[in-house]
């Protein structure tokens, strides 16, 4: 942040740093389910349902360290729009590359994102 003022008093500005953001392209899959809460899910089948382009605000870890890096994931609304879920409670599993999304109340497994366009989001790394 920079804060500027000047003798006369009329001007006093307060700048802050911009939000950075990237661009990132997601590989959607979707589970056939079988199964119930109480004896447990099971995965038959997955589908394939295409490609989703993401932008993700890119946060930046250890500031003014020599271990600082930038990295970016989906948030919660970001997943249920790019998998076209309603609103409940997920549960997700995985890494900065590999998400698996689960109903949280049950357990029950939705699907999985993979992002394509990127080799690492955390640090961020370019394919």
């Amino acid at each position: 942040m920079t804060l500027s003022s000047s003798n006369t008093g009329t001007v006093n500005t307060v700048s802050k740093p911009r939000h950075q953001y990237i661009n990132t392209t997601w590989n959607i899959r979707s589970y056939d389910v079988w199964g119930n809460a109480k004896d447990g899910y099971d995965v038959n089948d997955v589908w394939n349902d295409g490609d989703v382009e993401i932008r993700l605000l890119v946060q930046t870890h250890n500031v003014g360290t020599p271990q600082e890096f930038q990295s970016a994931y989906p948030s919660d609304s970001q997943i249920r729009r790019a998998m076209g879920l309603r609103r409940f409670k997920l549960e997700t599993e995985g890494d900065d590359m590999t998400i698996y999304v689960n109903r949280e109340r049950d357990s029950y497994p939705i699907g999985e994102m993979m992002c394509i366009s990127h080799k690492s989001l955390s640090p961020i790394k370019v394919d």
